[in-house]
């Protein structure tokens, strides 16, 4: 089981301050985890390729030439607008 004291020096390296209550929670809940990565290293998987997709290969279009969209009809039907600037809410 993963004891307090190393739980305790974990939490120092993470900046974290943990209450006796916290430490005795996160305890058990890391030692679940660290449980279940050592069943995982103890399956065979030697045979099993990593999968980087879901897909063989993504299927392409054909790249076509589109008029663009006319740049008053844009502006005319966006909400709030001033001049031909589009006004948006301020993100900070």
């Amino acid at each position: 089981m993963l004891d307090k004291e190393k739980l305790k020096h974990y939490a120092f390296l993470a900046r974290l301050t943990l209450s006796e209550e916290e430490l005795e929670t996160f305890s058990l809940q890391l030692q679940k985890v660290l449980d279940y990565v050592i069943k995982i290293n103890e399956l065979d998987l030697t045979d099993f390729e990593p999968l980087t997709s879901l897909l063989p290969s993504l299927p392409l279009r054909e790249d076509k030439p589109e008029e663009s969209k006319n740049r008053e009809d844009i502006i005319k039907n966006f909400p709030d607008r001033e001049g031909n600037y589009l006004k948006v809410p301020k993100i900070l």
